[in-house]
């Protein structure tokens, strides 16, 4: 054949394959893609992941709302999004068609995120299977009852170590504060408050495994499928899987053997081995990673807004002074505790305002639908991400006139959109878009409120808090207002600052009030073991 005509016929083959390809993808595209939703211009399988930046995602997500409107499609290396900026739309997607939209997509760094293999370890992130099912009414029972105890006094107490704690080590506080978390978690979940460390630890390699800008094979997903001996994400979520779930059963097995010499005080998992044959849940494996996942959750989940109540306190003088002073007329010179939360709404529109100006989860966790479904005339295929961008919504400004400004009094005053009565139970952080939607709504919500409440007013009844002066120049520290990690959960970048008891004799009370509750935690754990040690004989 003449070598033009074999270039020819070479060309219309390549041309005839490009259009059958291009025909074929555009076929499938029409079948699997979301259509008839705006959203911005995507490249062939990439996507927009091109000019998405990793940190502070949820801004470029704001603002593509702002151009395509409060629902919009995207797509990221081949998986579709659709993003929800208005809480109407996500109550109607998310909670009233909650049966389609309950799923959870795949976390590519993490080992069987979703437990579709009876992995049964990540409570929040699993699939929507019959480990959810059994372990959210195992997770709301232990949280419930926890709750309806005032958690033992366990809060009041770890809040009183820290306060005295601040007095020593001040410049220590983010570690201390995050500490004080976990040790509430550890106490109420295997009765040991020296776990703490490592508990916070493995909070943190989980939260941020998860993590869009944690590891790159969260966004470059292809990378994780590299054979495990060249791939150096999987070697190293592997040992880190293993080392937390070895962890885990470690604490479940040293619970049963203190149980057995008559020494475990009472906690989450010493419950579930004295009545594990009530439960569903499966055994040492499943149970040691539900209770084990409970005390990971409650890390981080408070330590971020009590790290941006601290923030917002600085910032805004004023609002401290009258949480300061509201806790000194009702509580007579007492730290407060939960059973002073009726009376106090200042403080807790104080926090609530700090978790809707800074909000913890401000990209919100993506839910993964189930089933081919039509939204106002929109296809959503099954599959299909939908994330509910929970910084549009608490930036709402018909819902929240001044957005950008810190504001409690909009859950104080008459006039505001979001007022609401009685004080004694509003303003409550229950229910706030941070916690999800729908079947996904966290269970941790109650404690969570409990616990900032009891803090973030221990903190005012003990301190003036306030920037740090410059010894070299005798200048404030700037406390920034806009840096941070971008995590899914956020935290501010370590910043420094003041904590000022609020006078000598409130510095005095804060190291006595520690005094008697550590004796008394002694005395405590010492009765319990000789009434144990007489059953016993």
């Amino acid at each position: 054949m003449h070598p033009f005509t074999t270039y020819t016929v070479g060309i219309a083959v390549l041309g005839y394959a490009l259009y059958a390809f291009t025909n074929a993808m555009a076929k499938r595209n029409a079948k699997y893609n979301p259509r008839g939703l705006p959203g911005p211009a995507l490249i062939p399988w990439v996507g927009r992941i091109h000019d998405l930046p990793i940190n502070y995602m949820w801004l470029k997500f704001h603002e593509w709302a702002d151009t395509y409107g409060p629902i919009y499609r995207t797509k990221m290396l081949g998986a579709n999004f659709i993003v929800i900026s208005d809480e109407t739309i996500a109550e109607e997607i998310l909670v009233k068609r909650g049966k389609v939209y309950s799923d959870r997509p795949q976390i590519r760094s993490l080992v069987d995120s979703k437990s579709t293999h009876g992995s049964m370890e990540y409570l929040p992130l699993m699939g929507k299977n019959q480990y959810w099912a059994r372990q959210r009414k195992f997770t709301h029972s232990y949280l419930t009852e926890a709750s309806n105890a005032q958690y033992h006094g366990i809060m009041e107490f770890e809040v009183k170590r820290w306060l005295n704690i601040l007095l020593t080590e001040p410049d220590n506080f983010g570690f201390s504060l995050e500490d004080m978390a976990s040790k509430v978690m550890c106490e109420l979940t295997w009765a040991d408050h020296t776990y703490s460390a490592y508990c916070t630890t493995s909070a943190w390699g989980l939260l941020t495994q998860m993590s869009p800008a944690g590891p790159i094979t969260n966004v470059l997903t292809p990378l994780w499928h590299l054979p495990q001996f060249i791939n150096p994400w999987k070697i190293k979520e592997k040992k880190r899987h293993d080392d937390q779930q070895a962890w885990w059963m470690e604490r479940l097995v040293t619970t049963r053997h203190l149980m057995r010499r008559g020494k475990q005080l009472p906690c989450f998992t010493r419950t579930f081995l004295e009545t594990a044959d009530k439960t569903s849940i499966s055994g040492d494996y499943e149970a040691s990673s539900v209770i084990g996942m409970m005390a990971l959750v409650g890390v981080f989940t408070v330590a971020g807004p009590l790290y941006y109540f601290l923030v917002s306190m600085i910032h805004h003088p004023d609002w401290q002074v009258r949480c300061q002073e509201e806790i000194d007329k009702v509580c007579g010179g007492r730290m407060p505790t939960l059973r002073d939360m009726p009376h106090l709404p200042v403080l807790r529109a104080c926090i609530k305002e700090t978790m809707r100006w800074r909000p913890n989860v401000p990209t919100g966790v993506a839910h993964e639908c189930e089933a081919d479904d039509w939204y106002k005339g929109y296809f959503i295929p099954k599959g299909t991400r939908i994330l509910p961008l929970d910084f549009a919504f608490l930036r709402n400004p018909v819902k929240y006139p001044d957005p950008e400004s810190y504001r409690p009094e909009r859950w104080l005053e008459a006039g505001w959109p979001t007022f609401q009565v009685p004080l004694t139970k509003f303003p409550s952080i229950k229910g706030m878009t941070s916690f999800g939607w729908g079947q996904r709504q966290c269970l941790g919500q109650t404690l969570t409120q409990d616990e900032l409440v009891v803090a973030c007013g221990g903190l005012m009844w003990a301190f003036n808090l306030k920037k740090k002066i410059n010894s070299a120049t005798g200048e404030e520290i700037d406390v920034p207002l806009n840096k941070s990690n971008s995590l899914l959960i956020v935290k501010p970048d370590p910043f420094e600052m003041t904590f000022e008891p609020r006078s000598v004799i409130r510095k005095a009370e804060i190291v006595e009030q520690w005094k008697m509750a550590e004796a008394n935690d002694t005395e405590m754990r010492a009765a319990f073991l000789r009434v144990a040690e007489g059953r016993r004989s």
